[in-house]
């Protein structure tokens, strides 16, 4: 009996415990129905930031005068906003959540090309950008202007080809889309280093290359012409080439022929050049030249006593446009003949382009060369300047160059034609022109040279250019001598078949296309490096030639001569961590990290900076100041730690140096400084690990 009374009262007990587990049913659910149970009460999770533009474009585009961009959006959070631009300046650069506005000031331009710069909106992890881009100025905008010369003056009147002083054109070339990658004009036939057994190599030594240079020297005169295709990567350096020395800077290319030089897109000459003599078949193409100092005559690209030359899609730059302080970018000398130089950038270059020698190099009359399609920017003269030589000019772009643009002496022939030039005040010089007044020329000699301008384009005309302008000559041999047989467009018209851009189309065409980097497949050589299979270097040629500097006649070389071009410079590092400059500055290289060691970013102007300019034993930024404009300078820059103490200076050549004391909590500012005119001034540290924030230079009439 004892066994049934266990069971129940187990049993009574499980009854209990069903009846207490049991969930009372929600309304409309029946009794017995199974039932879920309850789920816990979720955390909310934070938003992680949204933004939402309400109205205002995210691409705007604003006048060369500036203006405002304004935009309107919410957010759910907080927001921030910023610009690596300085010629942006930001309404706010953060706000609360809500409805907001923000707007964006650009400043006036004056620049020959158009710039775009970003503005970026993060609020969380969500960000929006605005792309702000601004038009370079408008042809029609100087008040110094002719009626009628430039696009914009009066409404339904364009600039004409071939109007005012310049010369009739009986029997133009055609006028077409021009393909950028063929080779034209006199250096037609040039093929390099193609061919039947052509090998191709690739370099990123530059003392391998120079040592393979004076190999191959000697080989041609064993009778071996093999053509070659050199791929160049990486960076050559001033003491890579002759005698691995910078006394030399450049590689000797010297009787040999059917080379090609192609660089790749990321390649540099850096302060190096490639000189040509009594060479055939050479193309050089794509590189990235950094103008060489002139140390013993170099150039970046020279030809003496050459035959066959096509130099296509280089830049060169020029890092210091102190008299003298470099010599040529292409220079044409002693003979050479049957080149074409096409799509290169000409920066800031101050004796860009040499064709003949000398007023006493009389052989140079066979030299035979064609300029097309270059953009000569801010560049000062010799765009080309010819003695002797027979020499066609067309669909350059002349763009604020500073002291003249194609020159003719010595009864050189230079057709010009279908260029287009923009703010340049002597577009052509001709060497004892009659009507030049006390025969001021900046092309010295007593023979005159012949030019003969036609169908080019004149937009922003100085307001000091005198009449004729163009200059042009046909006819007189000397400065008041008597006129001889007036020569015609058709004794001036090269033989060979040529397509032209139309002039008003020359900008963009040469903006698009001129320079490295422009051209599809060669941001990579074809092979791997093999350096020519050279291990042990010598750089010393046993009978060596060096560059024969032509005759320096020109006032003009000296920027400081002739009115220069007022503007701003500026140097700062930017958000990628490149330093951005316009090739004014000569600096160091090294990066500074905001986030390290300093107070965290600085903004100055609405504009943040997370990197600048290293400023140790080794930092330093270097310019010169123009010898008839008024320069000043304003520098920004930061400690480096905390504690101890830090000084910054600015020192002009051979004077006193002005210090100051650098912050570390916050930046220091060196106020606006004004500099004494054609003096070269260092900023450097006094004392102490800091960086230059921002480097800004004015130049003002």
């Amino acid at each position: 009996m004892m066994h049934f009374k266990h069971i129940s009262l187990l049993a009574a007990a499980l009854a209990m415990l069903a009846l207490g587990g049991c969930k009372k049913p929600e309304q409309g659910q029946e009794q017995g129905q199974g039932q879920e149970q309850p789920k816990p009460t979720p955390t909310p999770v934070e938003v992680e930031g949204k933004i939402t533009i309400t109205t205002g474009p995210l691409d705007a585009t604003v006048a060369s005068a500036g203006g405002t961009v304004t935009i309107a959006f919410t957010t759910d959070k907080e927001w921030t906003a910023k610009t690596d631009a300085s010629w942006l300046k930001l309404g706010a650069s953060s706000g609360s959540k809500g409805e907001n506005t923000l707007q964006v000031t650009v400043e006036a331009y004056d620049g020959f090309d158009d710039r775009t710069a970003d503005v970026t909106i993060t609020c969380g992890k969500d960000s929006k950008k605005l792309t702000v881009t601004q038009k370079a100025k408008d042809p029609g905008d100087d008040p110094g202007d002719d009626p009628g010369d430039d696009p914009g003056d009066d409404p339904g009147s364009e600039p004409i080809p071939g109007e005012g002083d310049e010369l009739p054109c009986l029997s133009p070339p055609t006028v077409g889309t021009v393909d950028q990658t063929a080779l034209v004009g006199y250096g037609a036939g040039v093929t390099g280093g193609e061919g039947s057994g052509s090998q191709v190599l690739h370099f990123d030594n530059g003392k391998a290359l120079q040592t393979w240079l004076l190999q191959r020297t000697k080989d041609e005169k064993k009778g071996t012409h093999t053509p070659t295709v050199i791929w160049l990567s990486g960076t050559f350096k001033s003491d890579d080439g002759r005698d691995f020395s910078d006394a030399h800077p450049w590689f000797d290319v010297k009787d040999v022929s059917n080379l090609s030089f192609i660089g790749t897109d990321d390649f540099v000459m850096d302060q190096i050049g490639i000189f040509c003599v009594r060479s055939k078949n050479i193309i050089i193409r794509n590189i990235n030249f950094r103008q060489p100092k002139a140390n013993n005559g170099a150039d970046a690209v020279s030809m003496q006593k050459c035959d066959g030359v096509w130099v296509d899609h280089c830049t060169f730059t020029s890092l210091n446009q102190t008299k003298d302080y470099e010599d040529g970018s292409t220079d044409i000398t002693h003979g050479s003949m049957n080149v074409t130089v096409s799509w290169c950038r000409y920066i800031k270059t101050q004796k860009s382009c040499l064709v003949g020698h000398s007023n006493s190099e009389s052989g140079d009359t066979q030299i035979t060369a064609t300029f097309h399609h270059n953009w000569f920017e801010g560049s000062s003269s010799r765009h080309p300047r010819v003695r002797y030589g027979t020499v066609h000019v067309y669909n350059n772009l002349y763009d604020g160059n500073t002291t003249y643009g194609a020159g003719s002496a010595y009864g050189a022939k230079v057709l010009v034609e279908y260029n287009y030039f923009d703010a340049v005040q002597l577009p052509t010089d001709i060497c004892t022109y009659p009507a030049k007044d006390n025969n001021n020329s900046n092309l010295e000699g007593s023979v005159a040279g012949y030019l003969y301008p036609t169908q080019n384009m004149y937009v922003n005309k100085p307001a000091k250019a005198k009449s004729p302008y163009p200059l042009s000559n046909v006819k007189y041999t000397k400065y008041g001598g008597t006129a001889g047989a007036e020569l015609t467009y058709a004794d001036f018209k090269p033989a060979y078949t040529y397509t032209v851009t139309a002039a008003e189309d020359v900008p963009a065409v040469v903006k698009a296309g001129a320079g490295y980097g422009k051209l599809e497949g060669f941001a990579s050589a074809p092979v791997p490096v093999d350096n020519g299979g050279i291990t042990d270097f010598n750089g010393t040629d046993d009978d060596p030639v060096d560059p024969d500097p032509g005759s320096g006649d020109e006032p003009g070389d000296n920027p400081g001569d002739e009115p220069g071009t007022p503007g701003t410079h500026l140097l700062y590092v930017g958000a990628d961590k490149k330093i951005v400059d316009d090739t004014y500055f000569t600096h160091s290289e090294s990066i500074a990290d905001f986030s390290k060691d300093y107070s965290g970013s600085f903004t100055i102007d609405g504009t943040t900076y997370a990197y600048g300019l290293k400023m140790d034993s080794k930092g330093s930024v270097i310019f010169t100041t123009s010898s008839t404009l008024n320069t000043s300078v304003q520098f920004y820059f930061a400690r480096r730690k905390a504690d101890g103490t830090a000084k910054m200076q600015i020192i002009p050549d051979g004077g006193t140096a002005q210090e100051f004391d650098t912050p570390h909590e916050t930046y220091a500012d060196s106020g606006v400084l004004t500099l004494e005119k054609g003096t070269t001034y260092t900023i450097k540290q006094k004392s102490g690990e800091q960086a230059l924030i921002l480097v800004k230079v004015t130049e003002t009439e």
